[in-house]
């Protein structure tokens, strides 16, 4: 059971150092999403879909990896069929934490595509400031 908590912890700790970043896209896109988004339609697809997979990733993270049922709960009379429950248990939120991964690198590879556009061409001036 030990080792069981340990993995446990560490898919947790993981799982928030995602779910950081992710917010972390959501904070710089507030600043700076109108911007990227000005240079230009290529601009604003990445930027937007960047932020979608970003957000795609917390909620696989939140839904299946942070919500929590205690081993004591896992079903099973004897201590092997409620171990094998427990490792798919671990193994289910192991996965969901493996489709926030991808997604958010996907679509921080997008965002960073869209940024790197923006970058590229600082003459273009499409967003004005409110006045």
């Amino acid at each position: 059971m030990d080792l069981m908590q340990q993995q446990f912890n560490v898919l947790s700790a993981r799982s928030q150092v995602l779910l950081t970043l992710c917010g972390i896209v959501v904070t710089t896109t507030g600043f700076s999403g109108r911007l990227i988004a000005g240079t230009n339609r290529l601009a604003q697809g990445l930027v937007i879909a960047g932020v979608v997979l970003a957000m795609s990733a917390a909620v696989s993270v939140v839904g299946g990896v942070m919500h929590l049922n205690w081993l004591t709960q896992q079903p099973a009379d004897l201590i092997r069929p409620w171990l094998l429950n427990c490792l798919e248990y671990r193994d289910q939120k192991t996965r969901a934490y493996r489709v926030g991964i991808v997604l958010l690198m996907i679509g921080l590879a997008m965002y960073v595509a869209a940024m790197s556009i923006m970058l590229l061409n600082p003459e273009a001036h499409a967003v004005t400031s409110a006045r």
